[in-house]
């Protein structure tokens, strides 16, 4: 099997997942992009173009294929080369430069596959990234091995609502001990937030409404209760519809200016650090 990895000069990612490869003897035929490879990548780019992302700044390096798959950015990469298609739940794009990175999502893989994604958070870890990981409290135990194994240097948790909720804001129950363990063990970092979004959801005849503030509260009384503390970093995130993936959000009205504010009060009964997330 051909590896190809498609390489700019300069790049710190792209000398980390070489050496993941020289370090784990797969060979593999490296295009430098701002070498004698740009002609190289051209031509992958053009034949591949919806397959590789690009934003105002330019192609992210670096980009690899095995002639099966494409993939880009470090953390992509490796973890298809300890895993292929299993760590995809787990890893997505890192929108993070420099010395952090992102698109690491604890709830979004399945817990048989834990063992390869600590390998690849080691990996980086060890090549001197800090790591920010998500979750939504699915998957506890997965957080309790990188909490154990000293493997995120940051946790940003979402919590959708009430652990009743969530079949309906997420599509997929929770138990609440499972929510309530994973709140537990994300306070337990030495760099962590709680959010919660004050999202639509659909009501028994079919209608779509926000959370009540009082719903808010609740959420916020969860994570004390979980932790023991009122006095935790908690944003209250407006919801974007025009951002939305499920094109019956989309029709939905945006909160009106001030409505925000009623639920950074309700949320204060319990969590006397909530605040409302400035739009960026």
């Amino acid at each position: 099997m051909t590896h190809q990895i498609y390489t700019a000069t300069g790049c710190a990612r792209c000398r980390i997942t070489k050496r993941y490869m020289q370090e784990n003897d797969i060979s593999y035929e490296e295009f430098d992009f701002k070498a004698d490879g740009r002609e190289a990548f051209s031509q992958f780019y053009r034949s591949h173009r919806k397959e590789i992302f690009r934003d105002k700044d330019g192609v992210e390096f670096p980009v690899f294929t095995d002639g099966r798959a494409i993939c880009q950015g470090v953390s992509v990469i490796v973890g298809y080369l300890i895993g292929g298609g299993d760590l995809s739940g787990f890893i997505g794009r890192s929108a993070l430069h420099g010395e952090w990175i992102d698109g690491f999502d604890i709830s979004g893989g399945h817990p048989d596959h834990t063992d390869k994604f600590l390998r690849v958070l080691t990996f980086l870890k060890q090549n001197s990234l800090k790591i920010q990981v998500t979750t939504d409290g699915r998957n506890a135990s997965v957080l309790e091995a990188v909490y154990d194994k000293k493997l995120a240097d940051r946790v940003l948790m979402e919590v959708r609502g009430t652990a009743a909720l969530y079949k309906s804001l997420v599509g997929v129950a929770i138990d609440e001990d499972e929510l309530k363990q994973s709140v537990a063990l994300t306070a337990r970092f030495e760099d962590y937030r709680f959010s919660t979004t004050i999202a639509p959801m659909t009501r028994e005849d079919g209608t779509l409404a926000y959370l009540a503030p009082e719903v808010v509260g609740d959420t916020a009384k969860l994570i004390e209760e979980a932790t023991g503390s009122k006095k935790h970093p908690y944003q209250l995130k407006a919801f974007d519809p025009q951002k939305a993936t499920d094109e019956k959000l989309k029709s939905i009205e945006p909160l009106p200016p001030g409505a925000m504010f009623k639920y950074r009060t309700s949320a204060r009964r319990y969590m006397v650090m909530a605040e409302i997330q400035k739009n960026t």
